[in-house]
């Protein structure tokens, strides 16, 4: 069976975590000895003796196939690039379905102890490299491309020691790491100063209650708070995260299965070696604990109990994001060239436009640009996920203009962007120029044209963080200049559009559509199995 309990960062290696107890708790530390504690007792925790300093490496690229890694590392060892590749995720099992993969393959390289380090001499080891002909497909693809690499831990924490300070000064120290389990169902936990929306134009922090157990645990000299709880209960709080608890019924119940498809499918790759499965925030999915739960979710997640989406043996890889803007979007226009199956590019309606009998497959300019024009032209009414087609729900009629939206930057402030991201060896930027669009026309490549060079960025979210102070609301937008040389962007949609695209579920579901036929709609070629 399946092993229903998930692992969350609450609280990421932070200096100290404040939280306080609601409810009868036991504290567990790694001997096992137990303490109960009372209701109401609040807690500051720091690392006394930090754990041992994790090493990084950088993930270069990945691939669903083992065999494209191999190639990929192989080719830059000709290179003197010291590279690995690592395999991601981990497996799961449902029902009559059996055995599902989750596996990817990362290719990897460096090592270090300091991450800045890392990643400034793993772009300069790169950035000398001739073309890659016999590359797999969407490594390195022009020669002035800015390579962005994530970080991936090489160990998960190991040792140290945490000391615990209570409000009435009582204090305890223990070896890293401490549990606190809840002593009956009703008992929870509050975390104080939650980060929530991290870089996004809604970065805040809150505190916030969880169900199940805090595990608390030395990060290096900081701190991570993790909570496990049962899948479904982990889901109850996602849903109201992500879509409200006002939503129609049916659009919460794809919602639902999409959410725990995506659980099973990037635990353990999205935060390969750290402490937990998942992180809270919008880089995972997102989950406020207690205060996003409601009757409408836990009907959804009732209604929807037994059903995992998958395809050829896999699960899906369920992808979502708020606003498609008419088309959704294929997993290779937002992230790494693979083929994913089931995200492949719908129409975001009833009944797609007359004038277009399919949507456009290809990634070409001409394609891609084309559409991107008619849908900021026409404000297209057959689009479900156009508030003038369906009025969004209450909780968030604020998003109806994320649906159609205009920024604006000065020259100075766009050069100053650039220089913040990408360095400041361009100078002043006179042309930005798309280098290929996906099927929903969402940019896939950006090049920046300056007075002392050029470099090319991609894909969607390098793109729309380029050029705002936080992300621009999609990367499908139009380029042009205004008075005094202000660059205007004028765009379509929220997120990188692939694919379930929940105001278009929302829009669906109120047009009678049932949670079966919007998951198989958004997720083309998939089934849904059953336990």
């Amino acid at each position: 069976m399946i092993d229903e309990r998930v692992r969350i960062g609450v609280a990421i290696r932070n200096p100290a975590v404040r939280f306080r107890l609601n409810g009868q708790f036991a504290f567990f530390d790694r001997s096992g000895s137990r303490e109960v504690h009372s209701p109401g007792v609040e807690w500051s925790v720091t690392a006394l003796e930090p754990s041992k300093t994790p090493a990084w490496s950088a993930r270069l690229h990945t691939f669903i196939e083992r065999r494209d890694a191999l190639k990929l590392a192989s080719l830059l060892k000709k290179y003197g690039v010291e590279a690995r590749i690592a395999e991601m995720g981990k497996p799961a099992a449902w029902g009559r379905a059996g055995a599902l993969s989750t596996s990817t393959w990362a290719v990897l390289a460096g090592q270090d102890r300091d991450a800045d380090s890392l990643l400034r001499d793993t772009r300069e080891a790169l950035a000398d490299l001739p073309p890659l002909a016999d590359a797999p497909r969407g490594w390195k693809l022009f020669p002035d491309q800015w390579m962005h690499f994530d970080l991936v831990r090489l160990a998960p924490p190991d040792g140290g020691r945490l000391r615990l300070e209570g409000e009435s000064g009582s204090a305890l120290e223990v070896d890293s790491s401490l549990r606190v389990e809840p002593q009956d169902p009703a008992s929870y936990f509050e975390i104080e100063g939650v980060r929530i929306g991290v870089d996004f134009h809604w970065d805040h922090r809150e505190s916030l209650g969880f169900r199940g157990c805090l595990e608390l645990i030395a990060d290096g000299a900081n701190v991570t708070a993790v909570n496990e709880l049962d899948l479904e209960g982990y889901l109850a709080s996602v849903l109201g995260s992500e879509m409200r608890t006002d939503w129609p019924v049916e659009a919460l119940t794809a919602q639902a299965v999409a959410a725990r498809s995506t659980v099973l499918a990037t635990r353990g790759r999205h935060h390969f070696n750290e402490a937990f499965d998942l992180c809270h925030d919008d880089h995972c999915q997102d989950y406020q604990g207690l205060s996003r739960e409601g009757e409408a979710a836990k009907s959804a997640l009732e209604a929807s109990r037994n059903w995992l989406l998958a395809v050829d043996g896999r699960v899906v890889d369920a992808r979502f994001s708020k606003i498609c803007g008419g088309v959704t979007e294929a997993f290779s226009t937002a992230w790494d060239e693979d083929h994913v199956p089931c995200l492949d590019p719908v129409f975001c309606a009833v009944e797609p436009p007359p004038s277009l009998s399919q949507a456009p497959r290809g990634h070409g300019q001409d394609v891609g640009k084309q559409l991107l024009d008619r849908l900021l032209a026409e404000r297209p009414s057959w689009a479900a996920c156009n508030p003038e087609f369906s009025p969004y729900p209450e909780s968030v009629t604020e998003m109806a203009g994320l649906y159609r939206w205009r920024r604006e930057l000065t020259p100075e402030h766009l050069q100053e962007l650039i220089a913040t991201r990408i360095g400041d060896h361009l100078g002043g930027v006179s042309e930005l120029v798309p280098l290929g669009y996906g099927a929903s026309g969402r940019i896939k490549y950006l090049r920046v044209m300056g007075e002392r060079g050029t470099a090319t960025v991609g894909k969607e979210l390098a793109i729309r963080r380029l050029l705002s102070d936080t992300h621009l609301p999609s990367s499908a937008f139009s380029i042009s200049r205004g008075d005094r040389g202000i660059w205007v962007f004028e765009g379509i949609g929220w997120g990188h559009g692939v694919g379930l695209c929940q105001m278009g579920a929302a829009g669906l579901a109120k047009k009678g559509w049932h949670a079966r036929d919007i998951l198989l709609h958004y997720y083309p070629g998939a089934s849904i199995v059953e336990r």
